[in-house]
């Protein structure tokens, strides 16, 4: 085993996160948990703490380095840089199959046992979840529209990685917004059976 695929194995995919972004720039912990956030949190999450844990140990196997700089208070910032090790690493992982996760769905898990509950309260509910993946559509659809204004981003930069996560996302909330109408549909039929039944037949 190549010391290369050593540390793939041993290294969390946050850690992998984190090194996709110092990829593409260098950052202070700051700003990698702030790049988190936006737009890495729409597909991967994790906290303050989890980051500084894991830079710490991509440190320790010198997947990183760091510089310090004058920073806005009394102390110098550090300002990480991915290695040669790091970018070998992150090369390798890229092209591993992914591990496999378990699913958990909590809102799909609800519905499982939506027949228990008052279809009221479960329309008010999917309202919620529909409203919050409408929002995010227009949001996805807002920003593939701007990657649609210039020419198509080339494998091998930045931008195509960006393209490709966002059309996975858009999928992933049209099929959500479809799947919380259906659900409404479906419980607004259940409170009201006799409009239902009021419809004419097809002949």
């Amino acid at each position: 085993m190549s010391s290369t695929t050593s540390t793939t194995s041993t290294t969390s995919t946050l850690g992998f996160a984190i090194l996709a972004l110092l990829a593409r720039a260098d950052s202070t912990g700051y700003e990698i948990a702030s790049r988190m956030r936006n737009p890495v949190a729409y597909f991967w999450t994790a906290s303050h703490s989890q980051i500084h844990t894991d830079l710490q140990r991509l440190l320790s196997a010198q997947m990183v380095a760091y510089d310090r700089a004058p920073g806005p208070g009394p102390q110098d910032k550090k300002v990480y840089t991915i290695t040669a090790k790091g970018r070998d690493a992150l090369r390798e992982w890229i092209t591993t199959p992914p591990r496999p996760q378990p699913e958990r769905d909590e809102l799909v898990l609800k519905s499982y046992a939506a027949w228990l509950a008052d279809p009221a309260a479960l329309m008010e509910m999917f309202r919620t979840a529909l409203h919050r993946h409408e929002e995010r559509l227009a949001e996805y659809e807002r920003a593939w529209a701007s990657l649609e204004e210039g020419a198509p981003p080339l494998f091998g930069t930045p931008k195509f990685g960006n393209m490709a996560a966002l059309r996975c996302g858009l999928g992933y909330e049209r099929h959500r917004v479809e799947w919380c109408r259906w659900m409404l549909d479906q419980l607004s039929r259940s409170l009201n059976p006799s409009c239902e039944a009021a419809k004419p037949n097809d002949e």
